[in-house]
Formats: C-alpha cells, structure tokens, sequence
C-alpha cells in the first residue's frame, strides 16, 4: 500500500513527526539518533487497502546456503511476504540466527533469497513440462525468458554483472550462477561481493511478480491467454540503502528508484546518511528529521529541507553540501580556501580537525575572507532561524592578521594569533611532528628545532615588512556606478585614492611602521604567534624537510596533532566552545 500521510508521536527518539503529503519518493536524513530508524519501524506496522508494506532494516545479512533440491519443494517462499512480515518462518534447509525484525536486530531475510531464486526455476520447469504435456511440443521462440526482469535489472545497476542460470546438477548443492566482468567464469551468488549481493537483495522483491507472471505465461499454451498479474501498490521502506555501495552506484540508485515511481505503483521511503544519496534528492524528496533537542515541545521534527529546487541549490552553494545542512550541529566558518577534492593541501578547514576532538562537535566551513566569512555566518544563521532550527548556532572564526581589535560583531570570533598555522609554531610540536625523520635532518634535539626557526624567523624579517606594507596599502577595486555619464569621473576619483595610497610619502611611511613594528615583536619575542605562520611553516619545510620523503601536508598536520596538546592550544579550544 502506498503511504499518502502519516504522523507519529512518542516513539524512542521521535517525539512529534508528522507529514501530510509523502511523496513516490522520500529521502528522509538528519543526525544520528534523531529517530530516522525508529520512524521506518513504526510505518512498516501501517495497514490500509493496497498492497504490501517492504521493510528492509539497516542490520541485514546474509549467510551463505548450501541449497538441495529436497527442500525446494517445501512452502513457496515469496521475498515479498518476508520483507513485508514481522517475524521469518522457520524452514527446513535454511539456517538463521534469528526470526525477529526490527532496526535493532540483526535482520536474515536476505538469508532466503537463494532458495527463492531456486524455487522460481522449479517453477519454471514444471511451466514447461505442464505446456509441453497439454500441447505435446513448445514452439521455438514461443517461450517467454522468465528471468528477463532479474536480467533488466542488474543490466541497469550491474552492467558487469549477468545472469546466468540456475544449476541443479549437483541435487545436493543447487547454484545460482552469475558471470563477471565478462569472465568465461560462472560465479554463485553467495561469491559475489556484498555491494553486489546487496543491490540483488534490495530490489528482487520488486521483481518478484513480474517473473511470476512470465511463469504463468510459460504454463499456458500460445493460444492462452496469460495471466498477467496486476501490479499492487507497494511501500518500500529502506534503511540506509547505501550499505556496500560505491558513491557512484548510490546514484544511480536513487535513478532507478525514480523509474520504478513513475512506472509502476511503488513508493519508497529511505532513511539514510549518505551525502551523495541526500545530494542527488530533489526538493520534492528531501525531507530532514530533527533530533528532538532542535525543536519546541509541539514543533515537527520532520521538515521539507527546501521548499523548490531554486532554494535546496542555493542551500548546496552556501553550505557546500546538504550534510553539513542536515548534520545539525554548530556551523564554524573559517578563513581561507575551501579544500579541493583531490588536493593535498593543508587547509585551515583541516586544520582544525587535528587540532582537538571538540572541532568534532561542530561542521566546519571554509569560507573564504574575513568578510567572506562574516557574510556566510549571518546567511547560514538565517537559513537556521527561518527554515531549519533557531537552536543552531552559526560562527564565524577569523584569523587576527596584523591587527589587535576585537571583532564587535557577535557572531564573530577571533584567533589568539596571527592565523591557524601561528598555533603550530612551537619547537617542541615540530620536534614531536617530525618523529619519524627525525634521522634524515639535522636535529638531535628540540633545541635543534627552536634554533632552526629562529633562523626562519631572522630570514623572515624582510617578507614579514612587506607583508605589512601590503596590508597597510588596502585592497582596491572599481566598479562602476550609475548614472554612466559620470564614470570617468568616477574613475578619477578611484584612481586619486590608489595614487595617494601608494605615494612614496605614505609607502615610505608604512615601511617605517612596519619595521619599527617587526622590530618590537623582536624584542618581545613574539614573532611566532605575529609572523606569517604559513611562511614560517612553510620555509621550515623547505630549509630542513623537504628532502626527508615527508610531505609539506603531512607535517603540518602532524604538527596539528602534536599542537592539540598545548596548553595555549586547549585554553584557546576551550574558551572559543564556551563561547559558542
């Protein structure tokens, strides 16, 4: 039966979820613990008119079974009625742990799969020799292929894969073979691999009375008719549909779940955690259940995550990805770049990672700017307030730079250093970070280490002068405004503005200040926390690691790790989450 509403109250972690039009397909996401398993529990207990309700837990498993032919004939097994009952029957010849179904136990209904498969090819015989006795021969090509739709539908989402046929020539050891990869090699399906196996598991009960019905046709005479059977309404609830899959074929899932929606009479309601199931969901699909904690005591946990597509891609473009969205926990938005894909650069926003298990707690954004960043905290926490939960908070986190003053704005907080990488130069931190080249360098010592950067820091100096005056400089840029009649004067002006900022009187000014400033964090001895820490990290590098095999990536994260347990580092932690 297709569920069209639902509403449940009090249920372990769902104290109020509620919909009142579900969609052909739902894709159901949020925290762990937030109820998502809970909530398929207790729809798959619906009654009404119309077909089955399929439940597919998120403990499955599969033992492997020596099928023998003496036990096919026993009760007909239907994965159909299994996925849609309570409890598993007993049955001779197949061995399982436990009969109970629920999202707490382990679930064994993929346990019977095999001996299903092998029941439908003594079906199909006896079609055969039923049709071949009432007309006394079978016309070439009159025979429909029972399992086409087995072989439609590992062709669609397995194109490796084929199905070969059933083999009952050992009676003790039935087989249900499969070629690979177009091997010259048949493979049972207990050999296959689990992702495999677990896309053969999840759909064949959707297939189930397609091939029943070639069966049927196969049993009459070609001047039958054939008793086609009429496709039920089906719900199809699946918890975490993910399980062994790559990215890439979670995808297509999500594709092939959208076809069957639209052609037959099938609805699905998924609970899942993966981010490339939640980032190919339409507007339509997405729904997010919020933990309890994120809501009023009347308020619904379960919410549309956008209401069109215009705003869940707008979402994608803030957020980065729909699971920082629907992760539900304080947003971080740091400074700098956000990581590509497949670089290894060292990121701030993977810094912070390493730099305590507390960054854990939150989802960390890179967002580029300061001001970049302070824009990005006030749009995420409107996005919060007025679609998702005012109880989740959204920070901006900016490096200090060069200047002293605190940020007034509330959402904003400041680094106790220049920027992320200052906090890593410490000599004992390299010393512990580069413990596994220690050999290949020419430190004995942390001594050695706290020598090598005053070297860095003394090379530094000239840079760190010019890094000033740049600042000091500021940043310029035009843009023209209306009316356009007096762009050039306003391109005068601009230009006015650039050459008074960068005059030999006030270039020569700002050298004078920024050498009498490098000077006094000299004597103060605080070059470490006010330098550039992405130049001295990096000349560090350089100078005395680069021919060691360790990457530039991998000691500053190293070094992250060995930073964690700085007292600097935790008061630093532990003042900005008491914060926040």
């Amino acid at each position: 039966m297709r569920i069209p509403e639902f509403s449940v109250r009090n249920q372990r972690g769902v104290r109020f979820a509620d919909c009142r039009a579900v969609p052909r397909v739902m894709i159901v996401t949020g925290p762990n613990g937030c109820g998502k398993s809970t909530l398929l529990d207790v729809l798959r207990q619906s009654r009404g008119p119309g077909g089955p309700i399929l439940y597919v837990g998120p403990h499955r498993t599969s033992g492997r079974q020596q099928v023998q032919m003496r036990y096919l004939a026993g009760t007909k097994l239907l994965m159909r009625d299994l996925q849609s009952s309570q409890h598993l029957p007993g049955y001779d010849g197949i061995h399982i742990h436990t009969t109970a179904r629920s999202a707490w136990d382990f679930d064994e209904t993929n346990s019977y799969l095999k001996y299903a498969l092998c029941q439908i090819e003594l079906d199909r015989q006896a079609a055969l020799a039923n049709r071949f006795d009432r007309a006394g021969y079978i016309e070439a090509g009159s025979m429909p292929d029972v399992w086409q739709p087995l072989r439609a539908m590992t062709e669609n989402l397995l194109p490796h894969l084929h199905f070969e046929k059933i083999d009952v020539t050992d009676r003790d050891h039935v087989k249900c073979l499969w070629t690979v990869h177009g091997k010259n090699i048949r493979v049972d399906i207990d050999d296959l691999s689990s992702g495999e196996k677990a896309i053969i598991q999840l759909f064949f009960p959707l297939i189930e009375n397609r091939i029943q019905a070639r069966i049927d046709q196969a049993a009459h005479s070609a001047g039958d008719e054939a008793d086609h059977r009429a496709t039920e309404q089906v719900c199809v609830l699946l918890d975490e549909p993910e399980l062994h899959l790559h990215p890439n074929l979670q995808g297509k899932v999500v594709d092939y779940l959208r076809g069957l929606a639209e052609k037959e009479n099938v609805q699905f309601i998924l609970a899942t955690h993966s981010p490339t199931i939640v980032e190919n969901g339409t507007s339509d699909e997405l729904f997010l259940l919020k933990p309890s904690e994120a809501v009023g005591p009347e308020e619904n946990q379960l919410i549309r995550i956008a209401s069109d597509n215009e705003k869940l891609d707008l979402m994608r473009d803030i957020f980065g990805s729909i699971s920082n969205l629907t992760a539900m926990r304080t947003i971080l938005v740091v400074e700098g770049r956000k990581a590509d894909r497949d670089s290894k650069r060292a990121t701030d926003e993977r810094i912070f990672n390493f730099l305590g298990q507390r960054f854990a707690q939150v989802t960390i954004l890179a967002g580029g700017s300061k001001q970049q960043c302070v824009v990005l905290a006030e749009s995420l926490a409107e996005i919060f307030a007025n679609d998702l939960s005012s109880r989740v908070g959204s920070y901006a986190l900016v490096d200090r730079d060069l200047g002293q003053e605190r940020p007034e704005d509330a959402r904003v907080r400041q680094l106790p250093v220049s920027m992320i990488e200052n906090l890593l130069v410490d000599p004992e931190v390299i010393w512990k970070a580069i413990v596994t080249v220690r050999h290949k360098t020419r430190f004995e010592r942390s001594a050695d280490v706290e020598a090598g950067l005053e070297r860095i820091l003394d090379d530094l100096r000239g840079r760190e002068i010019e890094r000033r005056i740049k600042v000091g400089v500021g940043y310029f840029s035009f843009r023209a405004r209306d009316p356009v009649e007096a762009i050039g004067e306003q391109a005068r002006v601009h230009i006015s503005k650039v050459e008074e900022a960068t005059s030999e009187t006030r270039t020569s000014e700002l050298r004078q200040q920024a050498e009498a400033k490098v000077q006094q964090l000299l004597d103060e001895q605080s070059r470490r926390e006010n330098y550039s820490g992405k130049e001295i990290l990096a000349s560090f590098y350089r100078e005395y690691l680069h021919g060691t095999g360790m990457s530039k990536e991998i000691f500053i994260y190293e070094c992250a790790q060995a930073a964690a347990e700085r007292a600097t580092v935790r008061r630093f932690v532990d003042d900005l989450f008491s914060s926040i």
